[in-house]
């Protein structure tokens, strides 16, 4: 096992074992004692199995699924109704499912009860 590997399970664990974890890479750099670029490695690779989400104040969360654990993205996209918590604030919302717009698209999206923001299973994936 690589030393990302290693670091990318460790991160998984703390994150598992914390529910409201919030860490900018500075933090999390300190926190698992590693240098800049192997956090970034690992927080990418999180990112990309929809593990973490980078929140638009360069803090990462781990994304929520229903039954607390963190989730991949593509668990999100469920049935209008399915509950979601906020990666930023972490409460729990509904999810609406909007109709078509001028191009025909469908859209998943919730306003965040706790902190008013809007944010869509697209948001989530960026």
């Amino acid at each position: 096992m690589s030393a990302t590997e290693r670091l990318v399970n460790r991160i998984r664990a703390e994150y598992s074992s914390m529910p409201g974890l919030k860490l900018t890479r500075h933090q999390a750099c300190r926190l698992w004692a590693v240098d800049e670029a192997s956090c970034q490695a690992a927080f990418e690779i999180l990112i990309a199995e929809g593990f973490l989400h980078r929140t638009g104040t360069d803090k990462y969360v781990a994304l929520p699924r229903p039954g607390g654990e963190a989730a991949g993205v593509g668990e999100v996209d469920g049935p209008a109704g399915a509950t979601v918590r906020c990666p930023h604030c972490r409460k729990l919302n509904v999810l609406e499912r909007h109709p078509s717009d001028a191009h025909g698209r469908t859209g998943l999206s919730f306003r965040c009860v706790g902190c008013q923001r809007v944010v869509s299973v697209a948001t989530l994936s960026a």
